[in-house]
This record gives structure tokens, sequence and C-alpha cells, in this order.
């Protein structure tokens, strides 16, 4: 091993330099840029700068051009990043100064032979590279690190054009050139560079799973054959994964939850099943896994593993892009996919959309019916009944890897698995519950009203034959906002006779919401019912003439009172059923009835009737054997049960519906509250019965 300190120019002049496959794609971005920009533009004259280690490793071979020139070349394990965006940096100047580009033309240092620059990155970036950024063809991006070498280049091209006036193009490259300096490692263990590679962490930006996979996979590769069999096909199938990738940038904008880490960990999920504590740690499993098989000998084994996991990979690959492409596909199945990209919460039904994809993503009929499942979950599980993220994780990933290692295993199987998913944690009952929930516009969000609200509109419209005049994507946009029609601010003067003790009651129920545009909403969203119905005197805008089928089917209603709101949110409910319906499986034995059990005076039904929010809030009460403050227990109940609160009245709500469902005096006996620095605080006030029922339930303290 080799160590000497040189200048940047030094280095760039000893030889060619490759980046090797098992490298991460160009990864830097606008601020790694901007701190390379900057470090030059404000340096200190008579000083220099580090640029960091760069780790090479001289290849066998020399490259030779037409007229016989020869020269090194060298592979980066470390430092590319660096090393790319200096010479990009060079290049760009020269075309800002004459006198740069003569210079760099007479010294050789971009461009050393006619064939290629100094430096070309790895096999699915070399011709972007090369042709286009450094060339005069027309390419266009394919992968999101053709991406970010085109914006490296556009950045620096914006930063020479506004130059300060005090410094010129030439005192850059001169500091660049001369004035960096990099501590220069030569390494002679060619099979140990990929693993040197892994550990490696290039000026703060991390190493993606996916690049420390595609390394280490060239390195067990090259450890297990004598030839590096399987080199040509990893390079080439990450080549293909990075485009399908590129999916990142340029998808439907759900895309921008998830990463390439993510998407690695649905494959897994696909291609080795559902361990939770495996999961989220594939690639120390994968690693471990080829580790063993070689320390074991079984090198052929090893070979095996590397070619089926790249190759599964490539076409997860794909199957992750195809969802983020919608219009890519056929309209039936266009409109299930935007559905459910509108509706978000994808990470736990993502592997099972991946695999039913892969084996149906060319019968239109089967894969628009498991997409329809999946958009059915998702609305009754996460968004109508607040279910943690990870609720179901274990049996949809399982699922997927079943749909995607058992030919045998049809599409109405995988959406029987999926509705018997579902019916597990909000069946047709639980759901029913949460929709007639009295604080249903507290507990749920707004996106999520608006989405069912949308669908109910659109069933009006079909209904009597009315164009949809508006999309999902724009109803669920700040444009429009969750009206009360009966305003929460009404006076007392014209809330209706039927409500005057339990207007508070009625008033967040889902039979009193309806959508309206945000210049409705807060202009006329306080006006009392009937001058919302029919505009008065200076107004043009009411219910009556609505583009809203949503809106203007309340002319309808005489007066809007509690017959009303009760009537309107039965039909909402009844649509809600059919519209997000599933098949729950048929019990395989009766259950016993304990309707009638009360146990230390805890019903029998009382943990099963809980909403996911009351859930919680017991749960928290239940690990402090003392007083907690409210505001502990909406932060506990978002960061430890990933549900969304909205403030103080959340806690009010929830004992609200806990006093509805068994009686004022029972959620008294068993919860207490008083008023504390400006804030309740609750604890629980359990007998020894009902300790004991706690205990069965929620286990220990």
């Amino acid at each position: 091993m080799e160590t000497r300190t040189v200048s940047l120019d030094s280095l760039f002049k000893d030889g060619l330099f490759d980046i090797p496959g098992y490298q991460r794609s160009y990864s830097w971005e606008q601020s790694q840029l901007q701190d390379l920009f900057e470090d030059l533009l404000y340096l200190p004259e008579d000083t220099t700068h580090f640029f960091g280690n760069v780790i090479l490793d001289s290849q066998d071979r020399q490259f030779r051009t037409d007229r016989g020139r020869r020269f090194e070349v060298f592979d980066v394990v470390d430092g590319q990043q660096r090393l790319t965006s200096a010479l990009l940096f060079l290049y760009v100047a020269s075309e800002y100064d004459d006198v740069v580009e003569e210079t760099l033309a007479e010294d050789n240092l971009v461009f050393p032979v006619t064939e290629r620059p100094r430096l070309l990155p790895q096999d699915q970036d070399t011709e972007y590279f090369r042709d286009c950024l450094f060339g005069s063809a027309d390419i266009e991006t394919e992968t999101p690190s053709q991406n970010r070498l085109r914006a490296a280049y556009e950045y620096f091209e914006s930063e020479f054009a506004d130059l300060p006036e005090e410094t010129s193009v030439r005192d850059l490259v001169e500091r660049l050139r001369y004035d960096v300096r990099v501590n220069v490692v030569e390494i002679d263990a060619e099979a140990e560079a990929a693993s040197i590679f892994e550990s490696l962490n290039d000026r703060g930006k991390p190493l993606s799973t996916l690049d420390k996979t595609k390394s280490f996979l060239m390195y067990m590769d090259d450890r297990s054959s004598e030839t590096g069999a399987l080199e040509t096909k990893i390079k080439q199938r990450f080549g293909s994964i990075y485009r399908e990738l590129f999916i990142l940038s340029t998808g439907h904008e759900r895309v921008g939850d998830f990463d390439e880490d993510s998407f690695q960990r649905f494959h897994w999920g696909m291609y080795d099943g559902y361990d939770s504590d495996t999961y989220f740690q594939s690639f120390e499993t994968l690693k471990t896994r080829l580790r063993e098989q070689y320390r074991a000998g079984d090198y052929e084994a090893v070979q095996e593993e590397i070619d089926s996991y790249v190759q599964d990979l490539r076409e997860a690959a794909s199957a992750f892009a195809a969802i983020f492409e919608p219009d890519k596909h056929s309209a039936e199945v266009e409109a299930s996919l935007r559905r459910l990209l509108e509706l978000g919460r994808l990470a736990n039904i993502l592997p099972v959309l991946m695999a039913s994809y892969l084996r149906f993503g060319d019968e239109d009929e089967k894969l628009t019916a498991i997409i329809d499942a999946c958009e059915t979950l998702v609305f009754r599980m996460y968004a109508i009944d607040s279910r943690r993220a990870d609720t179901g994780r274990g049996r949809l990933v399982r699922l997927a890897h079943d749909i995607h290692t058992k030919p045998s295993l049809d599409y109405e199987d995988i959406v029987s698995r999926l509705d018997a998913i579902t019916n597990r944690y909000t069946s047709d009952e639980r759901f029913e519950r949460n929709l007639r929930d009295p604080e249903f516009y507290q507990t749920n969000s707004s996106q999520d009203i608006k989405y069912l609200l949308y669908y109910y509109s659109q069933q009006l419209e079909q209904e009597i034959g009315e164009e949809v005049l508006k999309n999902l994507a724009q109803i669920l946009s700040s444009e429009f906002s969750v009206e009360h029609i009966l305003a929460r601010q009404l006076d007392d003067a014209h809330i209706p006779a039927d409500l005057e003790d339990e207007f508070d009651d009625y008033v967040h129920r889902l039979g009193n919401l309806t959508i309206a545009s945000r210049y409705w909403n807060s202009s006329y969203g306080n006006l009392p019912f009937d001058e919302k119905k029919h505009a008065g005197e200076g107004r043009e805008k009411d219910y009556a003439s609505s583009a809203l089928r949503v809106q203007r089917e309340l002319v309808e209603y005489e007066q809007f009172d509690r017959a009303a709101i009760q009537e309107r949110q039965n039909a909402l409910v009844e649509f809600a059923l059919q519209e997000w319906v599933i098949t729950p499986p048929e019990p395989e034995e009766p259950e016993a009835d304990h309707s009638e059990e009360v146990a230390g005076h805890v019903p029998s039904d009382f943990f099963e009737r809980l909403t996911a929010k009351q859930d919680s809030f017991l749960r928290i009460l239940w690990s402090e054997d003392d007083w907690v403050r409210n505001e502990e227990i909406l932060r506990r109940m978002e960061e430890e049960y990933g549900l969304s609160t909205n403030g103080s009245g959340t806690t009010s709500g929830l004992l609200a519906g806990l006093t509805r469902k068994h009686s004022e005096e029972f959620r008294r006996s068993i919860i207490k509250a008083n008023w504390a620095d400006n804030q309740y605080q609750f604890r629980l006030n359990l007998d020894d019965e009902q300790e004991q029922i706690f205990t069965e339930a929620f286990g220990e303290r």
C-alpha cells in the first residue's frame, strides 16, 4: 500500500480513472456541490484546501491509444464523487473562459486522449457522461444518477455565470488544480477493493443499501469463482435496476414517500418472506447467508444465490416502477391505481402490488381486482380506523411472498386473503362504528373525509347521469376543504329545535359534512343552512348552483336538523359499506355469545369495541401508574402509535365516545381527570377485578 499527498492537478495527470462496477452511481446533490464551490470561492490566498482521501486500485492493463500512447488506469475505490464533480467543474469552466479552455487542452487534463475524458463513471452512466455532458450528443437522462450529473453540470453553469466581479473563472480553476490537496492511497489487493468501498462514506453522502448490496455481491462473486463469473450479469442487471428506479424522480408524486432502501425492503419481503427481525435488515441477512455458504465451501450455492437474487431484484424494480406510472396502464388499471395512489399509506401493500404485477401485469381484470382490494384495506384499516402503521404488515408481506413463489395462488385467493386481513382488523361492524362516531370530523383527517365524500358525490352524479366535474387530486388539494353543513359556530337562533341540547353531539358527525371550495368555506361556511341553500341578495353562489353534486343534493332537505343529519349519515354509511366492501371468511365454528357477561364491571366487549385512538389512550394510561398530562398523551399517540391527533379535542372526543358506548358512570369509574397547569391530566382508577381484566388485555404494567 502506497500513500502520498499531491495536488488535484498532479493526481489527474497520473493516468486515467474508471469507476468500478461495485461502486455507487453519482450521488452528489446541490448541498455537496455548493460546499465544493464555496470552498474554492472563499479559499484564502496562499493557502491550500484538503480534499480528503482518494483510494485507488491500479488495473493490470494499460490504456493504449491508436497512436501508441499508454496510460496507467486506476479504479477509484473511494473519492469518485469528488473527482467526478471536480472534472465537471473544470469542463464547465472551460466553456466560460478561453484561456482556461486552452490551458486545459495544452495540459491534456480533461481529455488526455480523444477517445475518452480523464474519468469515466460506471456502466449505466458511461455513455451519457462521455457523449452528452462531455460531448455533443443529445441523450435523455434514464437514471437518477444521470439526472444528478446533469444537475451538477447546470449548477456549475449557473455559478460561473453569476460570479462576483472580484473573482474570475480562471482564479477558481487555478485553486482547484493547484491549491486543492488530496491524500492518495493505492491498494494492491484487487479482491478487497469492493470490501473496502463498502465501509467507506464519501464526504458525508451515505451509501444506500442498494449501493452496498451491489458492491458486496460483486465482491462475493469474485471470491466464489475464479473468473468473476457473474460480474457482467450483476453490472447489467443493476444498470437496469437503476434505470427503473429513475421513477423515484419522475413518477407519481406518491413515489416521494419511498427511496432505494424501501424498494429493496419491499422486494426482500417478496423474495424471502417476512420475519420481524430481518425485514428491515435484508442486506445484513443476505450478507450472513452468503458468508455462511462461502465459509462452508459451497461456492456453487453462493453463485446460485447471487444470480437468483439479482435477477429477482431487477424484475421487482420493473414492478415498482410500473405502480408509480399509472398512465402506462389500461384505463381500467390506471383508474384503480390512481385512486390508491391518492389515498397513500402504501408501505405495507407495496410488496403485494409488486408481486401481483409480476404475476398478472398483462391481465387487467385480475390486477384491477387486487388493486381494489388493497385500496379497500388501506381505506378501512389505516384511514378510517387509524390503525398503527405496522398493523397487518407481517400478514401482507407473507401474502406477497406467496404470490411471488406459489404459481398456484390465483387472483381470487389473493383478493380473499386481502379481505380476510381487512376483516381481521376492521370488520364491517368496526368500520361502521367508526363512520358513525359522533366525533368523526375530529378523529379523521380532512384528506380522508374528502376522499370518502368525493366517491359519494361520484355515485350521486352517476345515478342521475351527470358528468363528474372535478378529479380526485383536485378535491384533495388545498383548493377544497371539509365543510360543516350546520356551521360549528352557528348562533343559537339558527340551531334546529331538535338539536338545541345536542348540537355539540351532532355537529361533527359524518352526516353534517360535505365538500366545499376554499373560497366558499371561508366566505359562506358560517351562514345558516337556509342561506347556504339559496343565495340571498348580493350573492351568486349557493348549494343550488354548486358544481359539486355532494353540495347540490343538500337542497333537497327542507331543513337540516337532527333527523336530516341522521338520514344523510345513514346514506353515507350504507354507501361506504358497499364502496369498500369485503367478503369476510366464514368462521369455522360459531362463536360463543358473551354479550351478557360482565366481569369486574368491565363489559365483555369493551376492548373489542375500542377505536385505535381509544385503545392507544388507555394503553398510555396503563403504562403509567400516575397522572399523565394531555399534551404527553397526544405526543405519545403520534410518536409511539403513529396516529394523527387534532389538538386537545382528541381526548375529549375519545372520552365522549367511551361515554356513549358504555355510560358516563362506567367511564368515570375507570378514568379520573383533573385540571392542572392549563390542561387536563388523566389516570386509570381500577379496582382489583378491573386491574386483572386490563392486565389480561394489555399485559403486566
